[in-house]
């Protein structure tokens, strides 16, 4: 699976409620229920940062330098770095999920 998880939760479609049972939102709802703790234990207080501002705040990589007086290259770094280890993580939860799913089904 190569395609970047994170972006996908917070840029692709949003599932309502009563849209009704299926399996692309059970996986995301799980997704961003994880989420959190992954960022929480897995990312430096800086990579969180810079996440929630590009994600939640909807900054640039720009705005979000003059806003914590980091160079623009740098918050580059930690935001790529941040994702890295973000999907790296969601990866196996996507995986175990979508198992899950799949024998739900049968």
């Amino acid at each position: 699976m190569n395609f970047d998880i994170i972006d996908n939760l917070y840029r692709g479609k949003d599932y309502d409620v009563a849209e009704g049972f299926d399996r692309e939102k059970a996986r995301q709802k799980a997704l961003r229920k994880v989420l959190p703790v992954i960022m929480e234990n897995e990312l430096t207080q800086r990579q969180r940062v810079c996440l929630k501002y590009m994600y939640i705040s909807g900054k640039s990589q720009g705005e979000i330098a003059h806003i914590l007086g980091l160079s623009q290259p740098t918050v580059s770094r930690h935001i790529n770095t941040a994702k890295n280890i973000v999907n790296s993580e969601l990866k196996y939860c996507y995986y175990a999920i979508s198992s899950a799913l799949e024998s739900y089904g049968e």
